[in-house]
């Protein structure tokens, strides 16, 4: 028999636990998150893991069983400094063969345009290949129709990309199509359509600068003429052939008016013939001509907005926000565009005004200083001067002879600015869909969601699922750990049985476990052990009645006078554990119809415990729990027994623990393993401590010992040893 310290006092005084207090049971601030604590998470919820990497394996599995092989087919080409470039008629020399980007950029927006697509589809017939675009359902494409010919040219569209190399001069257009055949040969027509496209812009604006030369040339060589015969009639009249002029101030002056005459006038038939130039080329030749910094970074930026709307339009179509924006802010920069190509040709047009003006000036002056000079030396004046003039009128022949044969080859050079350097053979391989690729994807997208689901489960999940939570989030220590079991293993007969067998094979986990609980109490408390012990949950369905049923036994099995007491007056069921009648009990003697010695039940197999059931149901069991005479039995029954054991309604049901709590040494909280919240736990706790109650601890009941969980608080080895013990036993 266990020898217990005396115990005089008739009540305890509450004890307050460690919450709040800096006691050993304050809860951490913040439970620490360590790569153990990971992985236990991970390989409780392995399962949620596992499905979403299989669901997300499965996933791209369908995607590539589903998906149609697209091939890809690419060709590349270069382009140089287009030869139109030395035909600037304010230069002579070469440029150099590098190309700004927003000039690349420019040519990708044609390769790029509508008139291309459309131009290619229609060499190709691509409105009745059905790889290309299958038709609509009951119809066939008709590209005068504005809705077929947008949707014929937007699956173009899709399908194209063109991109520059790296920082090179190279430009890689490539196609993608389910048929790799279409694929290359949609890409090398739209090169040669681009380079033809080319060709014909360019050809054209030089056609025009020739025309207006050749008659420029014309009038000319009228005045060529004119200008020699009258040299030659002066000749005649002197009667000379030549005469030396070089002493002359006079021929001086008018040598040098003349030599700028001439120059200015070059240089004025030289403006307007750069300005017809501007006014009838393409954009491109314009930016060539005026070479005006800010209208190609606003094509660049055309550009840009171009390739985005692009993109946008065949994924959300015309209704989305940044559609409809996009459109405005490419309408805005057309309109910029305009208006600087407005200010270059102002620009150039003030330029040749300019330059009339000033020949004008320059000829009022060589015909006053004729004028002077005839009036010293007329018939030598006016000789030098015609044959001046006939010099003058042969040089600036010449030069635009020479620009206009320069004109009628550099039309035929077009073409070399654009050269092919890969043509886009068939391909081999799809490249898409990517199907090692997709799985991996899958299998990583699936893992990391399950990972972060599993994370959220947990974070969500807010039951007592550890050991740890019991200290931590209450704050309490843990008294006992009382494993999951059958009912007919908690029964008081079956119970008893396994706890007093002398047998190995009588060996039991439940039995083990409530003797660890019995000494945990029994050290409790300072002193001497507590002799009245409340126990109660938070809410019902907990298991409190088995704790205190099987504590009380195991208390008596030490040799302890043990007094069992069903306090619950609502739903008592302490009676129906040990098949006694209910007809008599704590109600009874609480409301004086009998004696307390009248209801008492002495268990059979334990002498030295009693049980007193609750009795019959009482209309307001507060009341009576809360009268004197709950107060006076307690105090008569300390002295007749060492333990008095009170099985209480929940704390959050009803108040009945919280009157019972000034009767006791100590209160045991009852927890469910993996079913009771800690919101629930902290909330019963809260309320026995405002009650004043001395908060012994907590009881996890119901708990798995191959439960991660537990594996992590006591160790792996702690639930293998008992688990060997019950391997033997059934041996």
């Amino acid at each position: 028999m266990i020898q217990y310290p005396d115990q005089t006092s008739s009540v305890a005084e509450p004890v307050s636990a460690g919450y709040g207090d800096g006691g050993p049971w304050m809860p951490a601030a913040g439970r620490e998150i360590s790569l153990a604590s990971l992985l236990r998470v991970a390989k409780k919820y392995l399962w949620v893991v596992a499905v979403c990497t299989l669901v997300g394996i499965g996933i791209a599995a369908y995607k590539n069983a589903r998906s149609t092989p697209i091939y890809r087919a690419a060709a590349q080409i270069q382009l140089t400094q287009d030869s139109a470039n030395q035909f600037r008629l304010d230069q002579t020399g070469g440029g150099d063969s590098y190309i700004d980007s927003a000039r690349l950029e420019t040519e990708i927006q044609i390769l790029r345009s509508s008139t291309l697509a459309l131009e290619t589809i229609q060499s190709l017939n691509l409105d009745q290949n059905n790889d290309f675009a299958p038709h609509p359902p009951g119809r066939a494409w008709d590209l005068s129709k504005r809705l077929d010919r947008h949707a014929l040219i937007s699956t173009f569209q899709a399908g194209l990309t063109a991109t520059r190399s790296g920082h090179t001069n190279i430009l890689e257009i490539s196609f993608l199509s389910p048929n790799p055949a279409l694929a290359a040969q949609i890409c090398n027509r739209l090169i040669d359509n681009y380079v033809e496209h080319n060709f014909k812009d360019n050809y054209q604006a030089t056609e025009q600068v020739s025309k207006w030369l050749q008659a420029q040339l014309g009038e000319l060589q009228r005045r060529l003429q004119a200008s020699q015969e009258h040299m030659l009639s002066m000749q005649n009249q002197i009667g000379i052939v030549g005469i030396d002029q070089t002493q002359s101030i006079a021929l001086a002056r008018l040598e040098g008016l003349n030599n700028d005459l001439t120059k200015v006038e070059s240089d004025r038939m030289m403006q307007e013939a750069r300005l017809i130039a501007m006014k009838s080329s393409s954009p491109a030749v314009l930016d060539t001509l005026s070479n005006d910094q800010v209208i190609s970074q606003l094509r660049a930026r055309r550009t840009q907005l171009a390739d985005e709307y692009s993109a946008m339009h065949a994924k959300y179509g015309d209704a989305n926000p940044r559609i409809v924006s996009l459109r405005a802010e490419m309408a805005q920069v057309d309109q910029a565009i305009r208006d600087s190509e407005n200010t270059i040709l102002k620009h150039a047009e003030k330029e040749v005004e300019a330059s009339s003006r000033n020949e004008a000036n320059l000829k009022a002056q060589l015909d006053a200083e004729k004028q002077r000079a005839y009036d010293t030396n007329s018939k030598v004046v006016e000789y030098s001067l015609a044959r001046r003039e006939y010099e003058s009128n042969r040089t600036l022949y010449d030069q635009l002879e020479q620009r206009l044969q320069e004109a009628g080859i550099i039309a035929g050079l077009h073409s070399t600015s654009i050269r092919m350097i890969d043509p886009a053979d068939t391909p081999d391989y799809p490249s898409s869909p990517r199907k090692t690729f997709n799985l991996g994807v899958g299998f990583l997208g699936g893992f990391m969601v399950g990972v972060l689901l599993s994370l959220l489960i947990y974070a969500l999940d807010t039951n007592i699922k550890s050991l740890s939570d019991v200290e931590e989030k209450l704050g309490l220590p843990l008294l006992g750990v009382i494993p999951a079991a059958e009912g007919k293993d908690i029964l008081p007969d079956a119970f008893t049985a396994s706890a007093t067998s002398g047998v190995e094979s009588g060996w039991s986990q439940v039995a083990e476990s409530y003797r660890a609980l019995r000494t945990s109490l029994l050290l409790s408390r300072p002193g001497s052990p507590p002799k009245v012990i409340l126990v109660t949950s938070s809410k019902p369905a907990e298991g409190k009645t088995s704790v205190a049923t099987l504590s009380a036994i195991i208390l008596a099995l030490s040799g302890a006078r043990v007094l069992l007491i069903d306090a619950d007056l609502r739903r008592p069921s302490v009676h129906t554990r040990f098949k006694i009648a209910n007809r008599v009990g704590l109600s009874s003697i609480l409301s004086g119809k009998i004696a307390p010695e009248e209801a008492l039940y002495q268990y059979p197999k334990i002498p030295s415990l009693q049980i007193l059931p609750a009795g019959p149901i009482a209309p307001m069991p507060a009341e009576l729990l809360g009268a004197r005479e709950m107060h006076n039995l307690v105090d008569s029954m300390r002295s007749q027994y060492d333990f008095i054991v009170i099985d209480t309604p929940p704390i959050l049901t009803v108040a009945d623990a919280m009157i019972l709590v000034p009767l006791s040494d100590g209160v045991a909280l009852v927890l469910r393993y993996g079913e009771t919240t800690s919101n629930v736990a902290v909330r019963g706790r809260d309320l026995l401590l405002r009650s004043g109650a001395n908060l012994l601890g907590t009881v996890l009941n119901a708990v798995d010992y191959k439960s991660p969980d537990y594996a992590e608080y006591y160790g792996r080895s702690y639930n293998d040893y008992y688990t060997y013990r019950g391997e033997q036993n059934e041996q």
